[in-house]
């Protein structure tokens, strides 16, 4: 495990509303969630994006600031709208249609990122990079060799290829992906291995990584470190159950605590797991209470 050396944690990506079925609109885009629950858990991320100038994008900088994050890293695009998302749901899974030629297509590498300094550990997912803009200012930060990456892989059709999914691959220490995305980066690699933790494994090594996160949904999750046997953790029963949306997203955030803390594997699958099962039982990606971080009892 790393013992605790990186200054701060940089997030890359879109941030946008998810608008539900019933209309009501819940602030998110899995960056802006790892963010935020990165503040929560008192981490002082330096959030990447772009919104609108309109109505959404001022709420966005309203929940930025009344949650204390650091703003200097959000752009502001005079031309075209804040992100939006449309959730539907198949059963408990959120399907999402995502709204394109938004502002977080066009992320500058503006003269605040271009100072950007510092031992960092760099979270990104792949939906920002769908547009030239933002994939160049992702392609030129991910150079930084002060940094170790960390990406949520989030292959949302039809926004991704297999050329950007090849590209990543080559700069991460540390890739999420679902079982779906498994299988998606497997046939990539032409890795053909008989067993989900063959094939898994064979991911991990091909790519170099130092960790490859494979999350389950309510089966729960398995890391695959360098040089050490893989780990399970089963899910927990997350109470009162309202939606999975973010669940993902606040795993990751715990992930990046813990290699920022220097727990060990184990530490941070198991309260991985756990945060995520506890954001199951709130509507929407990060909670509005305050005091969700506290409950938790993890830092």
């Amino acid at each position: 495990m790393h013992e605790k050396a990186f200054h701060r944690v940089l997030v890359f990506g879109e941030v946008l509303f998810d608008i539900f079925p019933d209309q009501s609109r819940v602030l998110g885009g899995a960056p802006f969630n790892v963010a935020r629950h990165l503040q929560g858990l008192e981490l002082d991320p330096f959030f990447v994006s772009r919104v609108g100038r309109d109505e959404p994008g001022e709420e966005v900088l309203d929940q930025i600031r009344s949650w204390g994050m650091n703003q200097h890293g959000l752009q502001v695009d005079k031309h075209r709208p804040t992100g939006m998302v449309l959730v539907r749901f198949h059963g408990d899974e959120p399907y999402y249609e995502i709204k394109k030629e938004v502002a977080f297509d066009y992320i500058e590498l503006d003269e605040e990122l271009s100072n950007f300094q510092g031992r960092t550990l760099f979270y990104h997912g792949t939906l920002a990079a769908r547009s030239e803009t933002s994939a160049r200012t992702l392609y030129t930060l991910a150079q930084n060799k002060a940094q170790e990456v960390f990406c949520d892989i989030n292959l949302r059709d039809p926004w991704w290829n297999r050329e950007l999914v090849s590209e990543i691959l080559s700069w991460c220490a540390y890739l999420k992906v679902n079982l779906e995305e498994l299988e998606e980066v497997a046939s990539i690699m032409k890795i053909r291995e008989e067993s989900l933790v063959s094939r898994a494994r064979m991911v991990q090594k091909t790519c170099g990584l130092e960790c490859l996160v494979l999350t389950m949904g309510g089966k729960g999750a398995m890391l695959f470190p360098k040089d050490r046997e893989h780990l399970f953790a089963s899910a927990p029963a997350a109470g009162s159950f309202q939606d999975a949306v973010g669940a993902g997203d606040s795993f990751s955030a715990v992930f990046l605590l813990g290699l920022c803390r220097g727990w060990s594997w184990e530490m941070i699958l198991q309260k991985a797991v756990r945060v995520a099962a506890q954001v199951c039982s709130i509507k929407g990606a990060v909670p509005q209470d305050r005091d969700f971080y506290s409950r938790l009892d993890i830092i």
